[in-house]
């Protein structure tokens, strides 16, 4: 057998194990701690607060930029974990990824408020730096001091400039969508 494909079986066998020793530790330390109710609230109460007031004519749009969202942030988040910049220490699920409760939810929901809501520019960038203020420098602290999430190689900071740049593509990138989808519709009519 190739020694490329020995490695591969002989890797994939010690992440069946650490997968298996982390659903036990899963099982007996976190479901139902506190830890874990704080991350199932987290994960419904924006949802809930979002379908009661979103703006149903915009939808897709909405679901759009929240994509926009999620995605970058769901694969950052695994990476700075995995490259040991964070960790959480607490999983809503163990099979998902380890930041679910906040990256598809505590953070993307206010992110599409945002964009409902300060549909310019300028009142965007205003609300967006807002959000990323709050988010940074007041919800990740209070996330470390609840034991959430644990800092080693990232500062509040780093958190600060990416949720603003986030969101700034993010409304880019929609806005161009939008701008083409228009200009394609126009000659339809």
């Amino acid at each position: 057998m190739d020694i490329k494909i020995k490695n591969a079986l002989h890797s994939r066998e010690l992440q069946d194990i650490l997968s298996r020793t982390d659903i036990q530790y899963w099982l007996k330390y976190e479901l139902l701690s506190w830890n874990w109710w704080i991350l199932v609230l987290f994960a419904i109460l924006p949802w809930v607060i979002w379908i009661r007031i979103f703006d149903r004519k915009r939808t897709m749009e909405l679901i759009l930029f929240g994509a926009l969202v999620v995605i970058p942030t769901t694969y950052l988040d695994a990476i700075g974990n995995d490259l040991r910049f964070w960790m959480y220490p607490t999983e809503l699920i163990p099979v998902t990824p380890r930041a679910i409760a906040f990256d598809m939810s505590l953070v993307v929901v206010p992110y599409m408020l945002i964009y409902q809501y300060f549909s310019f520019w300028k009142s965007f960038i205003i609300a967006l730096v807002s959000m990323a203020f709050i988010f940074a420098f007041i919800g990740e602290p209070i996330s470390h001091l609840l034991h959430l999430v644990y800092y080693f190689k990232w500062k509040y900071i780093y958190s600060f400039v990416y949720y603003i740049v986030l969101g700034l593509v993010g409304k880019a990138i929609l806005e161009k969508v939008k701008k083409m989808y228009s200009l394609n519709n126009l000659g339809k009519r």
